[in-house]
């Protein structure tokens, strides 16, 4: 698998790269992952088996869309490929340090710069994603609340129960979270979609944000997921709030936004994020009585 590495690295640094060092930083939920360097220039390399050629690629065309709006730091995509059995994802390589506030904040007005980037006006994306290892369908619609009841909750509560995790009647709760975002009809924005705490970090004094589930969406889904487990620092949120501000109405979605990636957890790691999504089921479909 590395000469195949290096040939890629070479095409992408027009000369041949010759692996001097390499590290298992992380065996996580889906991919091995390593540090590569051949003296100059460290890579990160994302590892798994053939089958994920398609997946390295939807990421890094994901990278290359955000990279391309100028607003948030993603790392740079030096090429995917593979050898007879496993593919790979070649990232630039990063010294990361925990989060200050001071970087965080400018990562909000940044994230809101992100979130005005662009126009459109259909909800969805060219190209279907992933949110962790679960599919995530982006066929284009144009109405924000048949989109996200039907292709995120519905969709999301139908792969639960083929995992024998039923939440309930699924129409049902699609039906509630449809009425709840009937009279939202928000301008579309581009999303990095999978925005919490474990995928940002600094470098540099600057945020570099990764892994994630793009497409073009109600921005507030990504603000209501960097609230949902371990919020970002105060300074985030003023910084997002004073360059491009919520509107009203933001605390009643954002249930249903994060229930979505409660949906998710659900379904990967079980655990207490069932119960906690059972909790809030009931609360919407509660509150729509």
């Amino acid at each position: 698998m590395w000469k195949s590495v290096s040939q890629v690295l070479a095409d992408q640094f027009g000369a041949y790269y010759s692996i001097k060092e390499k590290a298992n930083v992380h065996t996580g939920e889906m991919h091995e992952a390593w540090v590569i360097d051949d003296g100059i220039q460290p890579v990160f390399v994302k590892v798994n088996g053939k089958n994920f050629r398609s997946m390295f690629r939807t990421e890094a065309d994901q990278l290359a869309l955000l990279a391309k709006t100028n607003t948030v730091n993603v790392p740079q995509v030096y090429g995917v490929g593979c050898s007879h059995s496993h593919s790979f994802l070649l990232l630039e390589a990063f010294r990361f340090t925990p989060p200050s506030a001071q970087a965080m904040a400018q990562f909000g007005t940044q994230l809101a710069r992100l979130h005005s980037f662009g126009q459109t006006e259909h909800y969805g994306l060219d190209f279907d994603t992933w949110l962790g290892p679960l599919y995530q369908p982006n066929e284009w619609k144009d109405d924000w609340a048949k989109f996200f009841s039907e292709q995120r909750i519905g969709w999301q509560l139908q792969i639960c129960k083929e995992k024998n995790l039923d939440f309930g009647d699924i129409k049902h709760i699609i039906a509630a979270v449809q009425e709840r975002l009937a009279k939202h009809q928000p301008k579309p924005a581009l999303l990095h979609g999978n925005l919490w705490i474990e995928n940002c970090a600094q470098a540099d004094e600057r945020i570099v944000t990764y892994d994630p589930a793009c497409y073009w969406g109600d921005r507030e889904c990504d603000i209501a997921f960097s609230e949902l487990f371990e919020p970002f620092p105060a300074e985030f949120y003023e910084n997002y709030h004073r360059t491009y501000p919520l509107e009203e109405g933001y605390d009643e979605r954002k249930l249903v936004y994060q229930l979505y990636y409660l949906l998710n957890f659900s379904c990967r790691f079980h655990g207490n994020y069932v119960e906690l999504t059972k909790t809030f089921i009931s609360r919407l479909l509660k509150e729509n009585q």
